[in-house]
C-alpha cells in the first residue's frame, strides 16, 4: 500500500492518514489455519452469544443500504458525506467538499481517488475491513476475532482485531438494538490513532444505480490521449 502525503494541505493528510489506517487491518485471508498470535477471543454468556449472532443475521439480511456519515479523529479532523453499500463488494464513499476525496467499490477492487490530484490508489477490495463488511456472508471469528463484546442501554460494541496480526489495530462496530441497526465504526491504529465514523438516516434494502459503483479512472482517460 502506497500512501502519499508530502503535497497535501493539512486536513486532505488527516483524511488520507484516517484510510490508510482503516486499509491497516485488513483481514488477508491465509492459505492454512494461523495462530490469534496474542488475539485473545471474548469468552461470551449465552446472552452475549446469542446477540453476537443477532448482528451476523443483521448484517446478512442485508442487501444494500445508503446513509449519511460524519467521521472524527482522535488528532481533531472531521469529514463528512454519504456510504452506499451494495452486496457483494460493492460500496461508494462520498465526501463533500472541502475533502476531494472519493472510494469507490466495484466488486473486485476498492478505489481510493484523490479527485483534486487525479491520483488513484486500488486494494483488492476483499483483503479491507469495508470489503469484509460487503462480502455474501458475515460471520465474526473468522478472518477478524471478537476480542471485546459490550451490551448496555439498548447498544452493542463489537470489537474485532485480524486473525493474523493482533498488533496491528482494532476495528469496533457499533449497533442499536431495537431496532438493529449498524450506527458506527471505530478504528485505532498501532499508533493509537482513532478514526470513528457515525452512520446517520440509514436505508437498507434499497435500489441503488448501478453507475454508483462504477468507478472513472482518471488514470485510462491520461493514456487515452
Amino acid at each position: 500500500m502506497i500512501c502519499h502525503f508530502s503535497a497535501f494541505p493539512a486536513t486532505r493528510i488527516l483524511i488520507l492518514t484516517l484510510l490508510c489506517a482503516i486499509l491497516a487491518l485488513a483481514p488477508l485471508h491465509a492459505e492454512e489455519p494461523a495462530d490469534l498470535q496474542g488475539a485473545i477471543p471474548a469468552v461470551l454468556n449465552a446472552d452475549e452469544a446469542s446477540w453476537l449472532q443477532r448482528t451476523e443475521d443483521y448484517f446478512n439480511s442485508i442487501d444494500s443500504m445508503r446513509a449519511a456519515f460524519f467521521q472524527t479523529s482522535s488528532e481533531g479532523g472531521t469529514a463528512e458525506g454519504v456510504f452506499y453499500l451494495r452486496r457483494p463488494g460493492r460500496l461508494r464513499v462520498e465526501y463533500l467538499p472541502p475533502i476531494p476525496l472519493l472510494i469507490v467499490g466495484d466488486g473486485l477492487l476498492l478505489h481510493f481517488h484523490d479527485t483534486e490530484l487525479g491520483q488513484v490508489n486500488d486494494w483488492p477490495i476483499f483483503d479491507t475491513p469495508l470489503g469484509a463488511l460487503s462480502s455474501n456472508e458475515i460471520k465474526f471469528n473468522d478472518d477478524l476475532v471478537v476480542t471485546d463484546f459490550r451490551r448496555r442501554s439498548g447498544a452493542l460494541a463489537i470489537t474485532l482485531v485480524k486473525r493474523e496480526d493482533s498488533g496491528l489495530g482494532s476495528l469496533t462496530l457499533f449497533f442499536s438494538e431495537a431496532p438493529m441497526e449498524f450506527k458506527q465504526w471505530k478504528v485505532i491504529d498501532a499508533q493509537g490513532l482513532v478514526t470513528t465514523v457515525a452512520l446517520l438516516d440509514v436505508e437498507t434494502n434499497i435500489a441503488l444505480d448501478n453507475r454508483l459503483f462504477v468507478f472513472d479512472d482518471p488514470r485510462e482517460v491520461h493514456q487515452n490521449r
